[in-house]
């Protein structure tokens, strides 16, 4: 599994998912021989995950695709259809912020306003700004960068952290 994910330049983060989606579905079906695991077999998983698990529908979707990576690639066998499996239902919650303190508080407008992941924000720096043009370039997921606009409503916050920052270096 290691093997074929490093050959096709998938993330560790991947890597690490997937082989712990496979390990729990061996553990799932009881240690079953590879060879003789079926589409059946991946189809009662997901439904334990949707039914009994009660996991949200992007967790079901990461062991789908999980699953479906070790049969194609893998154990070069059948994955068979899977449009009657149960699925898990989509979340309609909405987290709802009511206070944050500086300097989190800059973060989480960063993470709406520019539609960030946690680690995009996280991997931030100063070279990423460009508060000329109005925008932030983004190093996501699988090395592919993206520039969004940089919302105007925070822009001095942004600027007043900035020479806090330059500041405190000099």
């Amino acid at each position: 599994l290691a093997a074929e994910i490093k050959t096709r330049h998938y993330s560790r983060k991947t890597l690490k998912a997937y082989a712990d989606w496979s390990r729990k579905f061996q553990s799932f079906l009881r240690h079953k021989p590879p060879i003789d695991l079926s589409s059946t077999d991946v189809k009662e998983y997901l439904t334990y995950l949707a039914v009994k698990c009660k996991v949200s529908a992007s967790t079901q979707n990461q062991a789908f695709n999980a699953l479906l990576f070790l049969f194609r690639h893998i154990l070069k066998k059948d994955f068979g259809d899977h449009k009657d499996i149960p699925r898990a239902k989509k979340s309609s919650y909405i987290p709802v912020v009511k206070h944050l303190e500086y300097p989190y508080d800059l973060a989480v407008k960063l993470l709406y306003g520019c539609g960030l992941r946690l680690f995009e924000c996280v991997k931030l720096r100063v070279k990423n700004f460009n508060f000329d043009a109005g925008i932030l370039t983004v190093h996501g997921k699988g090395s592919k960068d993206r520039t969004v606009p940089i919302p105007q409503t925070i822009m001095p916050e942004l600027t007043a952290q900035f020479e806090a920052i330059k500041k405190l270096h000099d």
